[in-house]
């Protein structure tokens, strides 16, 4: 069990770091290497979200609570900016980028204070 946490925790955070940090410095440069970055960035995505459900399903057992609560406000916000940046990446992709790393930051943010709420 324990190495199963670890797995899951070291893939969810690798593919977040990743994830939002290429997300904040496209926004950053402009849009610099946007198009380059699309596919690493959806398989982070896809990492970093089903890393979170396997850590929801080992760690979250029985009832809910304000922890839970942020966390699925964070988790509902990353599956959602991931959903923005595709869904834009044809017809405005800067504007997307821009809306997900919104909705990441609240998701980091969700994550680094679940512990202290409540």
């Amino acid at each position: 069990m324990q190495l199963v946490l670890i797995v899951l925790i070291g893939l969810h955070i690798l593919g977040g770091v990743f994830w939002a940090g290429s997300t904040f410095a496209i926004v950053r440069s402009g849009g610099a290497g946007a198009p380059a970055l699309f596919g690493p960035q959806m398989g982070a995505a896809t990492i970093t979200v089903l890393a979170g459900v396997g850590l929801w399903a080992v760690l979250h057992r029985g009832p809910e609570g304000p922890m839970e609560h942020t966390l699925a406000l964070g988790a509902l916000c990353a599956i959602a900016a991931a959903g923005v940046q595709g869904a834009t990446r044809k017809k405005n992709p800067m504007k997307g980028q821009r809306i997900a790393a919104g909705l990441l930051l609240i998701t980091v943010i969700s994550m680094a204070i679940a512990r202290y709420v409540g």
